[in-house]
């Protein structure tokens, strides 16, 4: 087996006991969403200031993986919409394929991998690549859901609120600021971000096997958001490190960063903005389920 894979393993059996957690009862649906929030307002953005402050990356790299992770986006939105509207989906249901296939799972999913096999050089890239794929999901993203929802439209004002509350931006921002000027982070900062980093893998895989469910009612959308989020985010991402020539952990970052299941936001703005919420859960779900045996592959491939 190969050694990324035997490193990633342990990692991932955190999604089976999360899920079996839920079965017994001692994990609720409200507790997997509070303890997401929880994570991306905490443990993720510690995992990416460390790994930016402590990273031997050029700011002009980390700015191309950035670009990546908002084409890979922007495409998928281009090409969901175009075949939501060839099939004839009703809004809601388009509005949630649209953004699941834009939306990609990289801070719960990929993250806790990346950085057990790759170490702080490898997850300082992929958070700007996942830089670049939040800025859209919390713009455009939750734009679109405001157009496709049946609430009111909010505006562009409110996205813009969006991206400026996200702490992964902030944590970016402060890495780089800390890199670029080689500031020393305080002993006591040390303290208080290391072990909040260290709880980000388990908090999150555990979070992950929550939200797996086994029933799948309305199940073509679904298929097809994770058909187009998964194969399609990887067909684009191997399109753009033909483009950039990207090679090494650049190489590695964006190609397992486009074939991520579908991010949890899409759910959020599924309840918050009108749309389809039972076919957001069940696409986040089966993607979910579909990343546990693209991921080994992808780890094998680039490992």
């Amino acid at each position: 087996m190969n050694s990324a894979v035997r490193q990633a393993l342990p990692i991932l059996g955190f999604v089976l006991v999360g899920f079996l957690l839920k079965q017994v009862g001692l994990i609720r649906s409200g507790d997997s969403q509070v303890i997401a929030r929880l994570i991306i307002n905490t443990t993720l953005p510690a995992v990416i200031f460390l790994s930016i402050a402590r990273a031997n990356v050029a700011p002009s790299k980390l700015a191309l993986l950035a670009l990546c992770g908002v084409l890979v986006s922007l495409g998928l939105s281009v090409i969901s919409g175009t075949l939501t509207g060839y099939l004839g989906y009703e809004r809601q249901i388009a509005g949630v394929v649209i953004l699941g296939t834009m939306i990609i799972n990289i801070g719960f999913f990929l993250f806790p991998v990346f950085l057990a096999v790759y170490g702080q050089e490898g997850i300082g890239r992929l958070a700007a690549f996942d830089l670049g794929n939040s800025i859209v999901a919390h713009s455009y993203g939750f734009y679109l859901a405001t157009r496709f929802g049946n609430r009111p439209p909010t505006g562009y004002r409110s996205s813009i609120k969006r991206v400026l509350a996200l702490p992964v931006l902030w944590a970016v921002i402060a890495g780089l600021v800390v890199n670029l000027m080689q500031v020393q982070i305080p002993p006591f900062l040390l303290k208080m971000l290391e072990p909040l980093a260290a709880a980000n893998i388990p908090l999150a895989m555990l979070t992950l096997g929550a939200f797996i469910q086994l029933r799948y009612p309305n199940w073509q959308p679904m298929a097809l958001t994770t058909a187009l989020r998964i194969g399609g985010g990887f067909l684009i991402g191997q399109a753009l490190v033909l483009l950039f020539h990207l090679e090494g952990l650049d190489r590695v970052a964006v190609s397992m960063g486009s074939a991520m299941p579908t991010g949890l936001a899409v759910m959020v703005y599924s309840v918050s903005e009108g749309m389809d919420a039972e076919v957001a859960a069940g696409a986040i779900s089966l993607s979910i389920l579909v990343g546990l045996f693209v991921m080994p592959f992808l780890l094998s491939l680039y490992g």
